[in-house]
């Protein structure tokens, strides 16, 4: 074969090989997102939910739903229906017993049961403690992950209750969680734990240790988040 048929023919295999794979494309990884960035879209992705139910339980150092120290709270139900309505039951201790009273919170109105009664009454505003300013959107929790959460780290990635979350551990100002609790958190800097669902970067769990000046142990405040985008009947139980 003669040396310029030869060279064709390398040629024409050349092309071929090009033509039918050539280089690898050049795959441009995308950028981890920073512990604010993964906070700031937690809180974007919470506050489109249209509805979602929460639980709060509380340990530790003692809360009092008032100013003459009856009732304890342990915990909190609820359900949040955008854009302002809430149901809640919260659970006291008392030195008689344990008692439970249920509020409902909707277009700036709060209902309130009668510990003792179990009578719906109204609520004059900042009567008694109104779950619907935990998700407040120009101030509420979904608002704190926006721009509340100072020092904030990504502590890893964990399962919680089959899903994959990011762990992501910082400190929000003692005022920013006075502000949406009624005073009854934030005492001092509060230390915050956050679970996000990897996939959805919607809340599932938050923990808030609270650690008043003077007081010989913390509270601790645990936020539970599930059933999102469920119906949820909110409305007034009485005329007022």
């Amino acid at each position: 074969m003669s040396q310029w048929l030869r060279a064709a023919l390398s040629l024409v295999v050349a092309l071929i090989i090009t033509g039918c794979g050539g280089a690898a494309p050049v795959v441009t990884p995308t950028p981890t997102p920073t512990p604010a960035e993964i906070s700031a879209r937690a809180g974007q992705a919470t506050g489109a939910a249209q509805s979602l139910a929460f639980s709060i339980t509380v340990t530790g150092q003692p809360v009092y739903t008032d100013p003459s120290r009856v009732f304890v709270i342990t915990a909190i139900d609820g359900a949040l229906r955008r854009p302002d309505g809430v149901l809640a039951t919260l659970k006291l201790r008392s030195a008689a017993g344990l008692a439970e009273v249920r509020t409902v919170s909707l277009a700036g109105k709060q209902y309130a049961t009668n510990p003792l009664t179990r009578a719906w009454q109204c609520l004059t505003p900042g009567q008694a403690f109104d779950a619907a300013i935990l998700f407040d959107p120009q101030k509420g929790i979904e608002r704190l992950l926006q721009d509340g959460i100072e020092n904030i780290t990504l502590v890893g990635e964990e399962t919680l209750d089959g899903r994959l979350t990011y762990h992501l551990r910082g400190t929000i100002p003692g005022a920013r969680m006075a502000d949406i609790s009624g005073g009854l958190i934030g005492a001092a800097p509060v230390t915050a734990d956050i679970w996000a669902d990897r996939e959805t970067l919607r809340l599932a769990k938050i923990v808030l240790v609270d650690q008043a000046p003077g007081a010989p142990e913390p509270t601790t405040w645990t936020l539970v988040f599930s059933t999102y985008d469920q119906p949820v009947d909110v409305r007034p139980p009485i005329e007022c």
